[in-house]
């Protein structure tokens, strides 16, 4: 397959169906959990943050994480900015993986039961490529329309390097995260696709970025 030209291809991700085993769930979280540690994950989604509490100049922010999982980003947040972090995750058991200072919510991304602009920023790692185009436009909506300030996207770029690395890595020790990480990649976007969605979407003030190793962020100002 030609990862660049080609189209996403879609396949349900064992993770998302919630018919693994518990074990084997865990195991598959702590796999992510050293992925956004060691490539890219907290880095990306740091300098995001960052930038936008520079540009807002917010002492204290709020934040929701979106499709948090086990929740590492959302403890990672919590513990790196003074921030207040609710984590939302359609699967409860991937909540009774927290490990840090933030609330867990579980709802499902369409249906979040927050008003509007109930925090200042929302963020979304490694969520977006889950879903089909139009759905992803309407999630990009929905989760802007929560947000003060900014949404932050954090995701995958398809490309065949991590399609193979993902399969091969040492730091994929479970079945499920080789077969969901390469699932993944392949339903993940390029840097036209994701700024196509966010044109889609209506957004005036957005930015796409690529990032190291292939990672895309989409960064919507409000």
């Amino acid at each position: 397959m030609d990862f660049q030209s080609g189209a996403r291809i879609h396949s349900e991700e064992i993770l998302d169906a919630g018919t693994a085993a518990p074990a084997d769930v865990q195991e598959s979280l702590g796999d992510l959990r050293r992925l956004n540690a060691w490539l890219g994950g907290r880095r990306v989604l740091r300098t995001l943050l960052q930038e936008q509490v520079r540009r807002t100049g917010l002492a204290r922010f709020t934040v929701l994480d979106a499709g948090t999982g086990s929740g590492d980003l959302a403890t990672y947040v919590a513990r790196t900015f003074p921030a207040w972090v609710c984590g939302l995750d359609r699967q409860p058991l991937h909540l009774a993986e927290r490990d840090g200072e933030w609330s867990p919510v579980a709802a499902d991304m369409h249906a979040m039961p927050f008003p509007p602009r109930s925090f200042d920023f929302v963020t979304a790692s490694l969520v977006l490529h889950h879903f089909e185009d139009d759905a992803a436009v309407k999630l990009l909506r929905e989760m802007a329309a929560l947000a003060r300030h900014a949404l932050l996207v954090n995701d995958l770029e398809r490309h065949i390097l991590p399609w193979w690395f993902i399969q091969y890595s040492p730091f994929a020790r479970n079945y499920i995260s080789r077969l969901d990480g390469a699932a993944s990649v392949q339903r993940a976007f390029t840097r036209d696709e994701l700024i196509a969605l966010a044109t889609r979407a209506g957004f005036q003030r957005f930015r796409v970025r690529k990032h190291v190793p292939f990672r895309l962020s989409l960064v919507v100002e409000l």
